[in-house]
């Protein structure tokens, strides 16, 4: 128990503990100088986080990243296995097995990972400081998206188009998965208080909201049902969206 209360300063210090483990912890401070020493050290440095300037990072950062991932190989655990006949004084040696690197487009696991509770705590203070260009690229490089999912599919079919400002849009879907993602690049301001709107179109013509695009280079997940959908479209609306369009579409992509 003793142990325990010791690795949680990091995340004492951030306030991310629950009731119960901050008053356990707090007890536990009133007898341990080291942590004490330690949660005063931690508070020295995150008031530090909130001077970090939040820069939007360029369109091709996320699609370099995501490819590094999967074709990057991870670090092999460590193995403890002693030397034959070793000596009683000598140390365990240390083994590392090769680990062979992944196929395209495999999603690679490791196989063990231990991390610091109270690093892991100023590391996602750090991600909540900076805001949502950093956020989502610590978050990506731990989970899968479903917008990953798709883009990664083996049935994954693709549509593209450039407007008429020369910005591109482009639709993946997997019918196995059910869903589609839009990813946008270039695309112009569409002025204040307004946003780009998707939109799915049924074989008669008919619209349906399938999400408000925050960015002019991202992308997002549609929603809706995209296996019945006969097209996307693109449109600017208000920020808080439309029921319907109430603009030209910017983009309309004709689904195979």
């Amino acid at each position: 128990m003793s142990e325990d209360l010791h690795s949680l300063s990091g995340a004492y210090a951030v306030d991310a503990l629950s009731d119960q483990e901050r008053a356990d912890f707090e007890v536990h401070l009133d007898r341990c100088e080291s942590c004490r020493d330690e949660v005063d050290s931690l508070r020295a440095v995150t008031p530090l986080l909130a001077e970090t300037v939040a820069v939007t990072p360029p369109p091709a950062l996320r699609a370099d990243i995501m490819a590094a991932i999967r074709t990057t190989r991870q670090d092999p655990p460590v193995v403890d296995e002693p030397a034959a006949e070793a000596p009683a004084v000598a140390e365990p040696a240390v083994v590392e097995p090769v680990a062979t690197a992944p196929t395209e487009g495999a999603t690679v696991v490791p196989l063990r990972r231990r991390v610091s509770r109270q690093w892991a705590a100023l590391a996602a203070a750090a991600a909540l400081v900076v805001g949502g260009g950093v956020t989502w690229q610590v978050v990506e490089q731990v989970t899968t998206s479903a917008a990953d999912e798709v883009l990664a599919a083996a049935d994954a079919q693709s549509w593209q188009t450039t407007t008429a400002d020369g910005g591109t849009v482009r639709v993946v879907r997997s019918d196995q998965l059910g869903k589609a993602v839009l990813r946008v690049e270039g695309l112009a301001d569409p002025g204040s208080g307004k946003a780009y709107q998707a939109w799915l179109q049924d074989s008669s013509g008919s619209m349906v909201p399938a999400g408000i695009m925050t960015s002019t280079d991202g992308e997002m997940l549609l929603e809706g049902d995209v296996d019945g959908a006969a097209g996307v479209g693109l449109t600017t609306e208000p920020a808080a969206g439309s029921p319907q369009p109430t603009t030209a579409p910017v983009a309309l992509i004709e689904l195979g």
